[in-house]
C-alpha cells in the first residue's frame, strides 16, 4: 500500500521536507564493510525496484530515498529505510 506518511521517521534518517527523501550516512571500519553493505543494498534495490541515491568511500556510503513524487514519501520509502538498517544491525557498520 502506498499512503501518505506525514509524521513518520525511521531510526538513524534524516528527513527532509523540500524535496522529500530520507537521508543517512553509515560509517564502516574498512572498504570490506562498506562493500558488503552496498552489495546488499543492490540486492534489495533489485529485488524491490526501489534505487536510491548512493555516494560512498573506503568507510563510509551515503544514502538518500527520494519520493517518488518529489513531494510525498510512502510506506514503501520507510519500508525500504528500515529494510537498509537491518543491514547494519546483521552485518556492522
Amino acid at each position: 500500500m502506498r499512503m501518505s506518511e506525514s509524521s513518520k521517521t525511521v531510526d538513524g534518517w534524516t528527513r527532509n521536507e523540500r524535496p522529500a527523501n530520507l537521508y543517512r550516512r553509515f560509517a564502516f571500519n574498512d572498504y570490506a564493510g562498506t562493500r558488503d553493505f552496498l552489495d546488499r543494498l543492490a540486492a534489495l534495490s533489485k529485488e524491490t525496484d526501489r534505487y536510491p541515491d548512493i555516494s560512498f568511500g573506503k568507510t563510509y556510503a551515503n544514502v538518500t530515498i527520494h519520493a517518488d513524487d518529489g513531494k510525498t514519501l510512502t510506506s514503501d520509502d520507510f519500508d525500504f529505510a528500515r529494510r537498509v538498517n537491518a543491514f547494519v544491525s546483521v552485518g556492522g557498520g
